[in-house]
């Protein structure tokens, strides 16, 4: 059958679709308006298409996981076969030809010559095209919840950096409690935003506050009406604190509702099962790596697992100079979830304290020796992937005298 290479340049509210033949020929070039029924009117004619020229047509897109959904969902429920092409690759790959414009139009046609040519520019080494899988719905649903849980995460550290700005501006004194983060704070904040009210704070009110327990209260009534802050703009400073104070709390409960759904989720998925088996590693950071991996058997190597994961450095030669550099494009959480992990298994683990004390003892930093330790770790978890076992800890034998 007649294969025929299609390129979809990826858009907010349309995207540009181009179909060529083994001889160049266009077949299709349009530009599809991002609705379901325009996505479903279009498949129809790539159907039309294909039976036509008897031929299979495959699509090559700049970017996945972007404006690019649901439209690579529906392709690939219709059987297409989808490819992710890097946008820096395929800019290079534009400049080869005459002409610097660049639009829409152009994108869609380079991704179609360059899928034409896949049997030639990619290798083992080095792959041009990324084929897209279907993830399984346990898989994607862990990767949506990671990910929005880890944007809450970052805007909770966000508003309680500004929470301890403002209270540094008005009233430093009481960071002496606890840190902006601290639930007993935020709780208190968000009960007194008002600092000239503080000093008439009884401890009957103050024990109605949630966290606050009875053997701290006589301590935190007296540091409070007797703390001090800048007179003037009360208000104004009320306002904000209690606005950020509240959000904070907010964020807090939804991060934990997140957490009882990953957990709820991860139980249900075999492959997490088997990392919460390593020590230090439980549901939360289980789902999480497996929802950014998904399926295991799309990485040739734990080398190329780890840099994926932003773990592993890469070559960067010159002539006489040898040296290594970081991963510039890596998936961000997974390389953050990684580093959770072996700070958790330093603790839980004595095979990785004996390793971190090693490379601490060679004069490395701690946020150095935890990379590498996380290195380590991309090892573990493809070894256990891959094998579909659990982790076993193994014991020291006695030694017979």
């Amino acid at each position: 059958m007649k294969r025929l290479s299609g390129g979809i340049d990826v858009g907010s509210e349309s995207h540009h679709i181009t179909i060529l033949d083994e001889e160049d020929h266009i077949l299709y070039n349009q530009k599809v308006s991002h609705q379901i029924n325009e996505f479903t009117e279009s498949i129809k004619q790539f159907k039309r298409i294909e039976k036509k020229e008897k031929g299979v047509i495959s699509f090559a897109l700049e970017g996945k996981n972007g404006y690019s959904a649901p439209f690579d969902r529906i392709l690939l429920d219709q059987g297409f076969t989808l490819y992710n092409v890097d946008n820096l690759k395929l800019k290079r790959f534009r400049e080869a030809f005459a002409g610097e414009w660049k639009d829409d139009k152009r994108d869609a046609l380079m991704l179609s010559k360059m899928l034409k040519l896949k049997e030639h520019i990619n290798s083992q080494r080095e792959k041009v095209f990324i084929k897209i899988e279907k993830p399984s719905p346990l898989t994607e649903s862990l990767k949506l919840l990671s990910r929005h849980q880890q944007i809450l995460i970052d805007e909770k550290v966000r508003l309680v950096n500004r929470l301890s700005k403002k209270l540094l501006e008005v009233c430093p004194q009481i960071l002496e409690l606890g840190k902006a983060k601290s639930k007993k704070l935020i709780a208190i904040l968000t009960k007194y935003p008002d600092f000239s009210k503080y000093k008439r704070i009884t401890l009957c009110s103050l024990l109605k506050i949630k966290g606050i327990e009875k053997r701290q209260g006589p301590f935190l009534v007296k540091r409070l009406n007797n703390i001090e802050y800048m007179p003037g703009l009360t208000d104004i400073y009320k306002t904000i604190i209690f606005s950020y104070a509240k959000r904070i709390l907010e964020l807090q409960e939804e991060i934990k509702d997140i957490d009882k759904s990953l957990d709820e989720i991860g139980e249900k998925n075999k492959e997490v099962n088997h990392l919460k088996t390593i020590p230090g590693v439980a549901t939360k950071l289980a789902s999480r790596v497996i929802g950014e991996i998904g399926d295991i058997n799309r990485f040739p190597s734990e080398k190329q697992l780890a840099i994926y994961c932003g773990i592993a450095c890469v070559d960067d030669n010159s002539g006489k100079v040898t040296k290594a550099k970081a991963v510039y494009k890596a998936n961000k959480i997974c390389k953050q979830t990684l580093i959770t992990m072996a700070g958790g298994s330093i603790r839980l683990s004595l095979q990785c304290r004996a390793y971190y004390q090693k490379k601490r003892a060679e004069g490395k930093s701690h946020n150095h020796t935890l990379r590498c330790l996380a290195r380590q770790l991309i090892k573990v978890i493809y070894k256990r992937l891959t094998e579909d076992r659990d982790y076993m800890v193994r014991k020291e034998l006695r030694k017979v005298a």
